[in-house]
């Protein structure tokens, strides 16, 4: 699986982050990295974790949020706003899970994409922009098919950029709840140097149902999350160990900072979409790299 030095050369004018994860001693390297915007608690970085890349930077505006990143994951650079964020390190990966309040279906007055929260994507097409990675994981509502995804399939398309997307839900990887999102896998268009024969970037989630390792993921999976939003650790407010009232009405359920959890998982992605996705893009350089090399080895996931 060498690539020559002409198919290189004409790589790295589309995309040298992409170029380099695919050359290094002359086969497809594993030494990919990851940038995470509107990271939330993080159900990216753990997707990222589980297959194998390390998060080099992530960001959020929410402080609950930050306070959990860094202790989940401490060697990872934070970043707050992403309106103030300029030239972040380069990446390999970049992921986002832009606002979707004007896109959501559950928001009658939704403006879509050119409302106040949803056209941060504006911000995210921007760092993409700067950073050029080799490929991009975009995530929202469904809703975003009628709310504004031409807009950013056209920027995408604007900077050299493919995109694939499917809808996918938490039942599809077995899970007792839907929580349907629309996924974007974008990647540089190489300008012929690859062909349609690739296919689509999404793998066969069939493949991954009731697989041993697929089991092994999901007791990790039961275990991290459990470590990250619903014991007391350290991180979080000086408050974080007293169990209040609330202020309204009801009584207290015991569970500390819960309307900051509850917020926090209901803005997540489920973590095993997150590895789906990585691993997606894991076999979707294999095939580049068997295609421009002409070999026919089997891909992986």
């Amino acid at each position: 699986m060498k690539l020559n030095r002409s198919t290189y050369d004409e790589m790295m004018q589309v995309s040298p982050n992409i170029a380099n994860a695919m050359l290094g001693d002359g086969t497809v390297s594993l030494g990919l990295s990851h940038g995470s915007l509107f990271s939330g608690i993080g159900g990216f970085e753990l997707g990222a974790e589980w297959a194998g890349i390390p998060t080099k930077w992530n960001c959020d505006i929410n402080e609950w949020n930050r306070q959990l990143l860094k202790y989940r994951f401490e060697n990872t650079k934070q970043y707050e706003d992403i309106r103030q964020l300029r030239n972040p390190e380069k990446v390999n990966i970049i992921s986002g899970g832009f606002p979707c309040q004007d896109i959501s279906g559950a928001n009658t007055k939704a403006k879509g994409i050119k409302g106040h929260r949803s056209g941060l994507w504006g911000e995210m097409y921007r760092i993409v922009g700067e950073v050029r990675p080799g490929y991009i994981i975009i995530e929202n509502s469904p809703n975003l098919t009628i709310r504004g995804f031409e807009r950013v399939l056209c920027d995408l398309s604007e900077i050299g950029y493919d995109a694939e997307w499917q809808c996918l839900s938490a039942t599809t990887f077995g899970f007792r709840h839907r929580r349907e999102r629309i996924y974007v896998i974008a990647y540089p268009n190489a300008h012929g140097v690859f062909s349609d024969r690739m296919g689509n970037a999404f793998i066969d989630v069939e493949r991954y149902k009731n697989s041993e390792e697929w089991s092994k993921i999901r007791s990790e999976f039961r275990v991290d999350t459990k470590e990250m939003v619903f014991r007391q650790h350290e991180w979080g407010s000086e408050g974080q160990n007293i169990i209040a009232e609330p202020l309204l009405c009801g009584v207290g359920d015991g569970i500390p900072e819960r309307m900051d959890r509850l917020k926090g998982l209901g803005n997540a992605i489920v973590p095993f979409v997150g590895f789906y996705l990585f691993q997606c893009i894991k076999n979707h350089i294999k095939l580049r790299s068997q295609l421009v090399n002409g070999t026919d080895g089997s891909a992986f996931a």
